[in-house]
Order: structure tokens, then C-alpha cells, then sequence
């Protein structure tokens, strides 16, 4: 089954009003586009474009997609944040549920028993992002550099265990930050925007011990179980593990349980790696992840570029991104996407050709 599919977009506060329909030429609603979500997850349950009615979950008889694909555009940071690993989920879900936590609580950790491992890509130049804590050394630096409102902080970082005993310090002054979240406001850029939208908040000492990148058009990044980070500002697409277990760590009026996103967060300082697509044939790339939940793959077809009866494994979801794509597959299905649209391709076709003039995303 080849058919195209669609979903309304959320429009959580930290959304913009533009970059989702003036990239994919989709109807502005004159609110926030946050994300659209493309898959089986009961969050917000894609749908036919022609039947709307009738939701993919159901076309596939209720057997979830291992995978979830958004369109992510971002106007204001996403709280600082971590998932869980498998282990972790299926813990912490059995714990809530044995303590009687409803699952929609807003004090709901775990809303399921699964891991969330994700992957994002840059629609365009400037996706901004924090990933992972940056090397203590460097961050003692910058600390010091700010003055004595700071030495605290520098002082536990430089101590045993610092990364965590700094964060911990950061989030046991909680209520008594103002004064030093506006100090560093005048000193850092990131700080300025942060304290002016969360002034006082523990999350803006721990941004500032955090990678800081920006990505380029077609460049990702890779954030498996235990990797804090957060989203600042850009457009990407995003595929991750059909979860929704999320764990705050500040910037966010969202609940932020620390004790517990401790036991989560890898506490270790690590080098941000910038994820560029792999060629596989003329025209298809992939973006390597060590996830068996997802495939992630970057198509860009020219008139004269075809993919011929690729053997794609599982239901695979299409974005198209720019131009056109015609798809076919071996029972005699075919469609052509457009920028914007998106199609579902189901695994009972042997094979599937992909041709045309544009680029898109295939997630299976």
C-alpha cells in the first residue's frame, strides 16, 4: 500500500507561526507549528489524507510503527532534558504504575515502557542546540570569567563527581537565582535569552555547561539514552523511538522531577559528533545511528537519478522536502509527493522504485 498521509500540527508555546508553512508551502493557522507528527503514536495519531477518518494505526491493524517522524520548528528552547534506556522505562513505568500515577498526571514520569533514543536534521542553516556537557575544564574557564557570582559553581565543578555535584548545586539554589541568572545575562549571549524567558531558573547554570552547537542544512545530531540536551531554535525533521517518556531539567514550567532525571542523565563530558549521510547508491544516503528502532535515510533525486526496486525492510514513512517524488512498488502502486506531503509505504510489496525531481526523507 502506497497512500499519502497527514496530521495537524501542535501547536505547544515554544513553536513558530512560520517556519513549517513557509518551508513546506503548508496553511499557516496563525498560531504556534511546533511539530507534525507522522506515524502510530496515540499522542497524535497520523492520519489518510484522503480519508481521514481512517488513522495509519488502523490501516496497520492496531501493530504500532517502532519509529515516530516529526517535522520539529522551534521559536523558544525546549526544556533541557533526557530519556531513559529500555531498562530504565521499564522500571520506572512499572513504578508509577504500582504508586497508582494516573498516566496522563502531569507528574507522570514514564508514560510507557520504552526507551527514546532520537535523531534530528537540519531543514535548514542555524539549528541551534545544547548536547551533552561540554569538557569541565572548559566550563570552569567560562565560569571563572563571569566573577564571583559563579565561583560557586566553578568551585563544585572542579571537585570530584563535579558535573553532577554542580548540577545539583544549581538546582538546590533554585528561588535564589534571580540576581545571578541576570548577572550572567549581561555576560553571555545564551544567558540573555534564557534568563529573559526563564529569569532565575537552575537550567540556565546548566545550559551554560553544555555543548552549544549550530547545524547546518542536512546535518544531524544523534542523542541516545542518557545524553541531556535541548533544542533552541530552528527547523529539523526528527525520528525517534515511538515513546514519550521525557525527564525535564529545567526551562520549562513542565514538571521537573531532578532526583529521578539523576538517575538518567550520563553525568560524563563528551564532544559533540555532527552526523553527515553516508552514501549508499546514487541519490540515497543514510544517517547512521546505533538504534534498531529506526533507519533514517536522505534522498535527492535529479531527472536522470533512479532508485530502483529497493528492498526497504518494515512500513516506511516518506516526507517529501522539496520538489517531487513519484514512488511505485512492485504490486503496481503508485503516487507522486510533493513538498510537504508525506506518504506511507507498507512492507507487502517486494520492492519499491523511488524517481522524480526532489528531495525527501524515508524513515522505516
Amino acid at each position: 500500500m502506497i497512500r499519502k498521509i497527514a496530521n495537524s500540527a501542535r501547536d505547544y508555546a515554544w513553536g513558530s507561526k512560520t517556519l513549517i508553512a513557509d518551508f513546506f508551502g503548508l496553511p499557516a493557522t496563525g498560531g504556534p507549528m511546533a511539530e507534525v507528527w507522522y506515524g502510530t503514536h496515540s499522542g497524535s495519531l497520523t492520519f489518510f489524507e484522503d480519508e481521514p477518518s481512517t488513522t495509519v494505526l488502523a490501516a496497520l491493524e492496531g501493530k504500532p510503527l517502532s519509529y515516530l517522524l516529526k517535522i520539529l520548528a522551534a521559536d523558544q528552547p525546549l526544556s533541557i532534558q533526557a530519556h531513559p534506556n529500555s531498562a530504565q522505562a521499564v522500571e520506572g513505568f512499572a513504578r508509577e504504575n504500582s504508586a497508582g500515577v494516573p498516566l496522563d498526571s502531569p507528574s507522570r514520569n514514564y508514560k510507557d515502557d520504552r526507551h527514546k533514543p532520537e535523531m534530528i536534521v537540519a531543514l535548514v542553516d542555524g539549528f541551534e542546540a545544547l548536547c551533552g556537557f561540554r569538557e569541565v575544564s572548559e566550563t570552569i574557564e567560562l565560569f571563572q570569567s563571569f566573577g564571583p557570582s559563579m565561583a560557586p559553581f566553578a568551585s563544585a565543578l572542579s571537585g570530584a563527581d563535579g558535573l553532577r555535584q554542580t548540577f545539583n548545586l544549581a538546582f538546590a539554589s533554585k528561588g535564589e537565582l534571580d540576581k545571578v541568572t541576570a548577572d550572567l545575562a549581561t555576560k553571555s549571549e545564551l544567558a540573555c535569552r534564557l534568563h529573559e524567558l526563564y529569569p532565575g531558573d537552575p537550567g540556565i547554570i546548566v545550559a551554560l555547561m553544555m555543548n552549544h552547537v549550530s547545524l547546518r542544512a542536512g546535518e544531524g545530531l544523534y542523542l541516545p539514552a542518557g545524553n541531556i540536551h535541548a533544542y533552541l531554535s530552528g527547523l529539523g525533521v526528527e525520528i525517534m523511538a515511538a515513546s514519550d517518556n521525557v525527564l525535564r531539567g529545567g526551562l520549562t514550567p513542565k514538571h521537573v522531577d531532578i532526583a529521578e532525571l539523576q538517575t538518567v542523565v550520563q553525568f560524563v563530558s563528551s564532544r559533540v559528533e555532527i552526523l553527515e549521510p553516508k552514501p549508499i547508491l546514487t541519490g540515497l544516503s543514510r544517517y547512521q545511528a546505533d538504534c534498531p528502532d529506526f533507519a533514517l535515510y536522505r534522498l535527492d533525486l535529479t531527472g536522470a537519478t533512479v532508485l530502483a526496486d529497493l528492498k526497504i525492510s518494515g512500513d516506511s514513512i516518506l516526507l517529501c522536502d522539496g520538489g517531487e517524488i513519484s514512488i511505485s512498488d512492485s504490486l503496481g502502486e503508485h503516487l507522486v509527493i510533493k513538498r510537504g506531503e508525506a506518504a506511507l509505504v507498507t512492507s507487502d510489496a517486494k520492492f519499491v522504485s523511488l524517481s522524480g525531481s526532489g528531495r525527501a526523507f524515508l524513515a522505516c
